[in-house]
């Protein structure tokens, strides 16, 4: 699918946020974005992203039972709620992220962190073509701090602080994004349903 041209950002990285997908977590982070940049906002946690995560996976999973991967973490926070809630399946996003604001589950709590750490950081890596190997083994608030020092990507870190650090969207990419919305949307989904067809 042909993303729409810019002559301000960089599309052909920005086209290959996807093309290493061994896991979903990317896919449903950068829709993640998209659904809270289409509310307006530009800053998130990296909770909020994660609690829009889980509730997209959430019909995925409990209804049509997909496998988002090996040994996916998304998956098993959503299996893992099964257990300790009495949320349906068609349970509303909104009050599916009521609960996820208000759950305190020690086991649901360190799938967040893990989610957290795979997919914060690794997202624009098409973009840092400087950062290759070693480069990427820091600690969370060091890699924050080196992705922060790169050039011209879609976000970047605010003062690192677990689940509630933040990431900032440039204008110029919250433009596009905003203004592309439904193609941008439907290259979402269609690499979703190649990711669950592969």
């Amino acid at each position: 699918m042909q993303l729409p041209y810019s002559e301000r950002l960089d599309i052909a990285h920005f086209s290959r946020l996807f093309d290493n997908k061994s896991e979903c977590y990317k896919l449903f982070w950068f829709q993640a974005i998209v659904s809270r940049i289409m509310q307006g906002r530009g800053v998130f946690t990296y909770e909020e992203l994660i609690h829009e995560m889980i509730a997209d996976a959430w019909y995925m999973v409990t209804e049509y039972h997909l496998n988002l991967g090996p040994n996916d973490t998304l998956e098993k926070v959503v299996n893992r709620l099964t257990e300790i809630s009495a949320i349906k399946f068609s349970e509303k996003k909104e009050a599916l992220l009521k609960y996820l604001e208000n759950c305190m589950d020690k086991t649901v709590m360190g799938m967040k962190r893990t989610l957290a750490r795979n997919v914060s950081y690794r997202l624009q890596a098409p973009f840092m073509d400087s950062m290759r190997g070693d480069e990427w083994k820091r600690t969370e608030e060091n890699l924050a701090k080196r992705i922060n020092q790169e050039k011209r990507l879609m976000y970047y870190f605010q003062a690192f602080e677990g689940l509630q650090t933040k990431i900032e969207l440039q204008p110029d990419w919250l433009f596009y994004i905003q203004q592309n919305r439904e193609t941008i949307q439907g290259w979402i989904e269609l690499n979703m349903i190649t990711y669950i067809l592969s």
